[in-house]
């Protein structure tokens, strides 16, 4: 059989914070707010110490100006000039639409134009038919 791994136990975490919850039981599973303080300690220790983030809270755009390596504020655009590009992007984008319909209509339009237009071509070839078997029905009689 072969020997299963033993779970890590539950050690304090930090001596200048008081923990908070409920206290482990000696031997116990550690919990996994634990283990990533730990995993943490020890890139610290190492020096690869990762920046973490929060990315459900909102980030004040001050701070995270900061936290961008090598941030001008002078690269980026003015609030202003972002919106009325926005502005001039979705008013181009009506207007695409607009004429997309319009198309949309004029090609129906011109389906029906032509329906029409052979109706029409077909006429003088009707009447003269018309002609000519009234004259042969003139002449039988």
């Amino acid at each position: 059989m072969t020997a299963m791994a033993e779970k890590p136990t539950s050690q304090p975490a930090h001596a200048s914070k008081p923990r908070r919850g409920r206290p482990p039981k000696p031997g116990g599973p550690i919990p996994q707010v634990e283990v990533q303080r730990a995993y943490r300690a020890r890139l610290a220790a190492a020096g690869k110490v990762v920046r973490i983030v929060d990315t459900r809270g909102n980030v004040d755009a001050r701070l995270a100006a900061h936290s961008i390596p090598d941030f001008d504020p002078a690269n980026v655009f003015e609030r202003q000039m972002v919106e009325s590009m926005i502005d001039q992007l979705r008013t181009a984008l009506v207007r695409l639409e607009l004429r997309e319909e319009e198309v949309r209509d004029l090609r129906r339009r011109n389906a029906i134009l032509e329906t029409a237009l052979q109706r029409q071509g077909r006429e003088p070839a009707n009447a003269l038919k018309d002609n000519i078997v009234l004259k042969q029905q003139a002449k039988r009689q």
